[in-house]
């Protein structure tokens, strides 16, 4: 029986491409790696002993706070664990808020002695070295596929993506928002709810939430004034908007409704668009730092200056600008291919510490070192997989997917939590994923083989 291997997805645009990647490049003959939606996949795991689980979704907080721990059920089920998180750095605020962050991922005291942990850098791994169980040598910092996925080295990962959206688009700007706090495409009523953690019984949580609420208002409307003003400086550029897949998208057809060269987009994931874009604006936003991993232009628009609210990482990779004018003269000096003051965060101490992704080292290779660890250390235990039952389960999920599917828009908070999923994962695509598979076969010179069972789920291995 092949080793059970899971990587569990809760956002396709953000963990797909890497997963698929890091699979392929730890693919063997003696593995079946599954890749798929995070729910689907536990209750997979639960048709199978023995296995590899490699994710941060083995703890999922509820909206009152309290967690649900998938973890000991999965250890149960003989799964050696290997915690690796999607949001590890980009926080705004100091040391103390990035530590409460931090707590806030997993239940460090659900963590066992015998699991491992990969961080984005040095301050995450002290952090969690000293609030868990487990031996210093099991928490490793890696830093995180996913940015080095940007890097010369991989990514023609994305070439026929690339060569697409230039055909299309030809030479354009990109402002990727992430302005979801305040332009909710549910409204009022479920921005200041639990589901999305507000808390109106704490007041500590409460006032940090209305603070990022209000800077997010503030910045939101700034934004839409920025776009409006370059489209008119640069008529000869195409701008694409890119909201944030949790943002409300309409706000922005209306606002640029008829203005030829601004285009809202949310086609594929973004780092083919970082790639393909001439300079990205954007404010305390993780694609800022993609950005300059890729080599991009940044522009830091930041109007509202509330150090609370600075993103640390994503402040220190492009020209800052507070102001309209300040953004159009510093798109100027990009376009003119002029030098700009940037400060380099390689040089930053403290970023290197909170990132290891600027560092030289190769993130997919720090964690596929991980990964061959933790495998070694239950060679001993046989792998099995139930596949009788788990067909079964197909079936009975398919018919309760439809029939919640008749009746779910009459429960609306079950209805928007279902819209909410539906836009993080919106189901594998299968010609997408073949083109992707046949240029990783060309970066990793290995050829895979690979099944799509439904759209929450894939299958990979090495071809024989």
């Amino acid at each position: 029986m092949k080793k059970n291997i899971l990587f569990p997805i809760e956002t396709i645009s953000r963990e797909l491409d890497f997963k698929l990647l890091l699979a392929c490049m730890y693919a063997s003959k003696e593995k079946n790696i599954y890749i798929g939606q995070h729910d689907y996949l536990y209750s997979l795991s639960k048709y199978m002993k023995g296995g590899l689980y490699l994710g941060k979704n083995m703890f999922l907080r509820k909206s009152n706070g309290d967690w649900i721990n998938r973890h000991s059920k999965l250890k149960t089920r003989g799964f050696s664990m290997v915690h690796l998180d999607e949001e590890g750095a980009v926080y705004w605020g100091e040391e103390k808020e990035w530590e409460r962050r931090l707590s806030r991922r997993m239940d460090v005291n659900a963590i066992d002695d015998d699991d491992f942990i990969c961080t984005w850098g040095n301050f995450q791994r002290s952090y969690y070295q000293n609030s868990t169980k487990i031996s210093d040598e099991q928490v490793i910092t890696t830093g995180h596929p996913r940015f080095d996925l940007l890097k010369d080295k991989y990514r023609d990962i994305y070439k026929n993506d690339v060569r697409e959206i230039k055909e299309k688009y030809g030479e354009f700007f990109l402002v990727p928002t992430a302005f979801q706090w305040f332009n909710n495409p549910f409204g009022n009523a479920d921005t200041f709810s639990q589901r999305v953690g507000y808390n109106v019984t704490d007041d500590e949580s409460r006032k940090r939430y209305i603070g990022f609420w209000s800077y997010c208002g503030k910045t939101f409307s700034d934004y839409i004034k920025m776009i409006t003003h370059i489209s008119i400086e640069f008529p000869h550029k195409n701008i694409i908007i890119r909201p944030h897949p949790s943002e409300g998208i309409d706000i922005y057809n209306q606002a640029f409704s008829g203005v030829k060269n601004v285009h809202v987009v949310r086609e594929k994931g973004v780092m083919p668009w970082i790639i393909s874009c001439e300079l990205l604006i954007a404010d305390g936003c993780t694609t800022a730092i993609e950005a300059y991993i890729s080599e991009t232009p940044v522009v830091i628009y930041q109007p509202n200056d509330e150090q609370e609210h600075d993103m640390f990482l994503p402040s220190l990779v492009g020209i800052k600008s507070k102001t309209i004018d300040d953004v159009v003269h510093n798109i100027k000096l990009i376009l003119s291919k002029q030098s700009q003051k940037v400060s380099n965060p390689r040089e930053n101490q403290r970023a290197l510490k909170l990132f290891n992704n600027f560092s030289a080292e190769d993130a997919f290779e720090n964690v596929l070192s991980v990964l061959y660890k933790v495998e070694k250390i239950g060679t001993d235990q046989p792998n099995k997989f139930n596949k009788a039952l788990f067909n079964l389960y197909r079936i009975r999920h398919r018919f309760l997917s439809i029939l919640k599917g008749s009746v779910r828009f009459f429960f609306q908070e079950k209805y928007r939590s279902y819209i909410a999923y539906k836009k993080g994962f919106p189901g594998l695509d299968e010609k997408e994923i073949s083109v992707k598979i046949k240029n990783i076969e060309k970066i990793t010179n290995k050829k895979i083989d690979f099944k799509i069972i439904n759209r929450n789920l894939i299958v990979l291995t090495q071809s024989r």
